[in-house]
């Protein structure tokens, strides 16, 4: 019997989400605020699922991948945190539970900004109310009477993501402040990732970091950007400082395996 799997959002990374199940010959039905779009390939129904009840669709495994549509706290709460209470008490009327929900959030939820090294054992200390709205949508998402999995994403490239290649064309006459620490995952590797943890993990933890394989000073990563483009490095680099060092080995030892490991892999071409 061929396994369904509900996808609470269809922005650009469930999309591809919805690919790879397709292409493994499962059954995929996409839960968005907007109308659908047939060319996608699977069902899509529209609702506002921080009001609206969750449908029983015998769902094998739930996938959220939502963003908020305002950038303020009530919008963060209405795009993270009602939607899973919604769910706790959608479940309540399933006929069977699904297997394993998974929620996407990301390394906001750690706070730090001094360059130390982080990994799943790492206490979360949000530093504003975004990381603190994820951090609550975490714990929510916990209480829920099935298994759970959260993917902390780090930053997503890819393709239609272009700022940091800007930000190295602009270096010379708009130079960064400082060179911090960044971490990035590829939207294909992140993609990978969710289909990885929620069907091919037969026992996963509940806390993933998603993130590549090399943490990287962000004048690093400029320069690169800037070879790509035939321009010069920068004259001036900054000491290294500020930050954050994501470990990914959580999820190495899982058994998934990069397309993109590191920023010179290819991602940014």
């Amino acid at each position: 019997m061929t396994a369904v799997h509900l996808l609470a959002g269809v922005g650009d990374l469930n999309r591809r989400v919805a690919r790879r199940l397709l292409e493994r010959k499962h059954s995929v039905v996409g839960l968005r605020r907007r109308e659908a779009e047939p060319a996608l390939g699977f069902e899509q129904r529209s609702m506002d699922l921080a009001q609206s009840a969750w449908p029983d669709v015998s769902a094998d495994t739930v996938i959220v991948a939502l963003s908020a549509a305002e950038r303020t706290a009530e919008g963060y709460r209405r795009a993270y945190v009602e939607p899973i209470k919604r769910l706790a008490e959608s479940l309540d009327g399933w006929q069977q539970p699904p297997r394993r929900v998974l929620v996407v959030s990301s390394s906001r939820v750690y706070g730090a900004d001094d360059g130390r090294q982080l990994d799943e054992t790492s206490a979360p200390d949000p530093d504003g109310w975004a990381g603190a709205t994820l951090l609550e949508m975490e714990q929510r998402l916990a209480e829920l009477p099935v298994t759970t999995v959260v993917a902390r994403l780090s930053g997503i490239y890819g393709p239609g993501r272009d700022w940091l290649r800007r930000q190295a064309r602009q270096a010379d006459s708009q130079p960064p402040a400082r060179n911090h620490w960044t971490n990035r995952i590829h939207i294909e590797d992140a993609a990978a990732a969710l289909v990885h943890l929620a069907l091919d993990v037969e026992q996963p933890q509940d806390c993933y970091l998603v993130t590549d394989r090399q943490p990287t000073p962000l004048f690093e990563v400029l320069n690169y950007l800037r070879e790509l483009e035939g321009l010069p490095p920068l004259a001036d680099t900054l000491s290294v400082g500020g930050g954050k060092q994501l470990s990914s080995e959580r999820l190495a030892d899982s058994g998934f395996r990069w397309q993109f490991p590191d920023f010179r892999a290819g991602g940014y071409r």
